[in-house]
């Protein structure tokens, strides 16, 4: 997980974890595993951030880098 988001769009915890039908705290694990990838922005109190994009390939079936 970075501090700097990058290009991709980044979404809400509650937003992520609607989209792929999981509780949060169930997206926070995926992300700490390595599956759905995550920023911590700073000045944002710390909260994550979910990559749009790794969502959507999640939910399509499509491979995609986690890193």
């Amino acid at each position: 997980m970075t501090n700097q988001p990058t290009q991709d769009k980044w979404v809400t915890p509650g937003v992520a974890a609607a989209a792929l039908g999981v509780d949060p705290r169930t997206l926070s694990r995926l992300a700490d595993k390595g599956v759905i990838r995550a920023i911590r922005p700073s000045g944002e109190g710390g909260h994550r951030r979910y990559s749009e994009a790794s969502i959507e390939a999640r939910l399509a079936g499509e491979p995609w880098d986690a890193a």
